[in-house]
């Protein structure tokens, strides 16, 4: 039975993206996913875990969309870097953007041992290495300052542009990666 996880998957998707992860308990998710509350548990043993599967697939989707985008691009030319720049500003400035899923995990779940917090760290090492491999591919010398680099640029457009959307944030992000990229190569 897939499509029932994937439907309370969605349902919770939802609810965490319109409510917040806090002010959507389990009661609201299986009511407004019409599941009973031992077919929940079949599938997310806790909150917890549909918590963590949550911001896996919304990581997950975005790096099946910017690996596609960026397909077409040859892997070790620098040109994909600056392409990425581009993307990372489109993705932010999309209506359906709310926030990195690793931002939204450590804010509602501040506490470092909380198993939410520390996937959300996970996340976040997540996107500086492969920003810093896809540096490293493009044979820029540092890679890993680079990817740390350009990490710290993303992740602060991305807030400003989540809190203000329509700021300019995602562009200005955007200038900022290509001008320290160009002084990296």
């Amino acid at each position: 039975m897939k499509n029932m996880r994937e439907k309370i998957l969605s349902v919770a998707t939802l609810l965490f993206e319109t409510r917040g992860i806090h002010a959507s308990g389990v009661d609201t998710i299986i009511a407004e996913s019409g599941v009973a509350k031992a077919t929940l548990y079949k599938y997310f043993p806790s909150k917890n875990e549909l918590i963590i599967e949550y911001l896996k697939e919304k990581s997950n989707r975005f790096y099946a969309w910017i690996n596609e985008k960026l397909a077409d691009k040859k892997a070790d030319s620098k040109e994909v870097l600056f392409e990425l720049c581009d993307l990372y500003a489109q993705w932010i400035s999309t209506p359906e953007f709310n926030g990195l899923p690793f931002h939204i995990g450590s804010v509602e779940f501040p506490d470092p041992a909380h198993p939410v917090h520390h996937y959300s760290v996970e996340l976040s090492n997540e996107l500086q290495r492969y920003l810093s491999k896809l540096a490293q591919i493009a044979g820029v010398k540092d890679a890993q300052t680079l990817g740390q680099q350009l990490t710290i640029i993303f992740e602060g457009g991305a807030l400003i542009e989540r809190l203000s959307p329509g700021s300019g944030a995602a562009t200005r992000a955007k200038n900022a990666a290509i001008t320290l990229i160009k002084a990296s190569i």
